[in-house]
């Protein structure tokens, strides 16, 4: 069964996670403007790709798409209601962001779950 609440913690340990590593990433000046967004993109969908299926053990894939496509639509609302960017005039691009997010996510959520099943510690009942 899909455990919601799994969902909720994952985005938001992901959105966490983003929030603290853009903000050390953004003091401390390691990398330009396009390096650090890349670094927050690819921060925010691998770890809902790892949290996800940890905490939604019977759904894994679906709760990865979930958080993912969900993540992505707050992405595309804060863009639009913060910092007043027309995101959804170009469907193209939203096509290709919200793709992207997903197969970032989906990727390594399969290799999370294959990690975990070499393991043995994946428990199917």
């Amino acid at each position: 069964m899909f455990q919601f609440t799994g969902l909720i913690r994952a985005m938001g340990a992901s959105i966490f996670l983003t929030i603290v590593i853009s903000f050390l990433l953004g003091l401390m000046n390691v990398l330009n403007v396009q390096g650090t967004i890349i670094a927050a993109f690819l921060i925010t969908y691998v770890s809902i790709g790892i949290l996800a299926p940890l905490w939604n053990r019977e759904t894994p894939y679906f709760a990865t798409f979930m958080g993912s496509l969900t993540l992505t639509v707050l992405n595309f609302i804060f863009s639009i209601v913060v910092l007043h960017i027309p995101v959804f005039t170009s469907p193209l691009e939203v096509n290709d962001q919200i793709t992207a997010s997903i197969v970032t996510s989906f990727i390594t959520a399969f290799l999370m779950i294959t990690i975990l099943k070499r393991m043995e510690r994946w428990n199917h009942d």
